[in-house]
């Protein structure tokens, strides 16, 4: 008899663990609906800043492409600039200086002339024999 009365403790305790894993099987399907559905929403709402942050990284590499374009184009001009700095220096040399350098040397010819004219011919000739002269070995 009290074997009938532990069969039946037994029994329904079976039925209770029974109809309580079915509560929190229950539960726990609820509980990945709302997980999910709160997942699906939390991508619905970042989605769009996902988006966003796609076309600024466009453009930022639009930009640094841009600036690189204009970085080398700047170099062939400051290229070409130093060009032709170098080139207008060469002309302003060769218009220039060149006259200046014939106009000094004609200059000091000019002087050197004046200054044998002032001296007098003969006493240069006769100078310059005298030099020679003392230079002779023999």
């Amino acid at each position: 008899m009290w074997e009938l009365a532990f069969l039946g403790i037994m029994a329904a305790a079976l039925v209770g663990m029974a109809a309580a894993q079915m509560i929190v099987a229950r539960e726990a399907t609820k509980m990945m609906r709302h997980a999910t559905d709160t997942l699906h929403e939390f991508r619905r709402e970042v989605q769009p800043i996902f988006d966003k942050l796609e076309r600024v990284t466009d453009d930022v590499g639009r930009a640094a492409q841009l600036a690189r374009l204009q970085a080398e184009r700047i170099d062939v001009m400051m290229g070409s600039t130093a060009e032709r700095i170098d080139e207008t220096t060469a002309l302003i040399q060769r218009a220039i200086l060149q006259p200046i350098r014939q106009g000094t040397a004609i200059l000091a010819g000019a002087r050197a002339a004046l200054a044998v004219f002032r001296q007098g011919g003969s006493r240069r000739a006769h100078s310059a024999r005298e030099e020679e002269d003392a230079m002779f070995i023999g």
